[in-house]
């Protein structure tokens, strides 16, 4: 009996001290005040970082008529999961996390390749905001203007634009395992269209991001005091369930 409880100390001896050397090895994470379950389905604190600065930037050089939403695309994730956020910053809740498609030539399912070119059929990643409602061919659509020069400033010579499209039900992305693709447009499922559109027209911020952010000095930076006092209205421990499935 004896030797079984110096077995079953050994273990546990082991199992704690494995514990913490995976501690003291992981990588720090420099929000890691941030608690987790806050930040469910994706939206990582670099990401919202990323966003909160995208905003302040564009309030900054007064492009933002609609200060009441902020809308974050994720393309890090792959076209067949959610990725896309609307949230309300007046109350700092989630409005609407849903699907989106990317340009047919950045990649079928992951997001590989971006540019700013026309005719390149690919996403463009970076900070727009919102312009003019109109009546397209895919129905009531919502022109979008890329405010970064060389990153998505020819959003408007290409016709990016927010649409509903047939390729990005859930019964498509079921069936082909990834949200078809669209021509560098924002598509969104025709049932989510007209809440999406209604919720961000009217010059409110989009903020698309794609591997090439991490070098893009408007976001890729520090918060500032202001953009600390966004991100934790928007994190904040009271608002724990902000960031829930839908």
């Amino acid at each position: 009996m004896k030797k079984l409880h110096v077995i079953f100390a050994v273990i546990i001896l082991g199992s704690v001290l494995s514990a913490l050397v995976w501690m003291l090895l992981s990588p720090v994470d420099p929000l890691k005040e941030v608690k987790k379950e806050t930040l469910r389905d994706g939206l990582s604190p670099r990401l919202l970082t990323y966003a909160v600065n995208a905003y302040r930037w564009a309030v900054k050089n007064g492009s933002v008529k609609n200060t009441a939403v902020l809308t974050i695309v994720d393309f890090n994730r792959p076209s067949n999961e959610k990725r896309l956020w609307v949230i309300d910053l007046k109350n700092d809740r989630v409005l609407m996390h849903i699907h989106v498609a990317q340009g047919k030539n950045t990649g079928k399912l992951i997001a590989k390749h971006f540019s700013n070119q026309p005719g390149s059929y690919e996403s463009s990643p970076g900070v727009y905001v919102t312009a003019s409602v109109f009546q397209g061919e895919h129905g009531e659509s919502l022109h979008v203007m890329g405010l970064e020069k060389g990153i998505n400033s020819n959003a408007a010579s290409r016709a990016i634009e927010i649409h509903p499209a047939w390729y990005v039900t859930p019964s498509f992305i079921e069936d082909h395992g990834y949200a078809g693709r669209s021509w560098g447009c924002f598509a969104v499922n025709p049932a989510q269209a007209d809440k999406f559109i209604g919720y961000v027209k009217g010059g409110s911020v989009l903020f698309a991001y794609g591997y090439p952010e991490k070098d893009d000095p408007h976001v890729d930076h520090l918060l500032t005091k202001h953009g600390e006092q966004m991100y934790t209205a928007i994190v904040g421990d009271e608002k724990k369930d902000l960031l829930t499935r839908f």
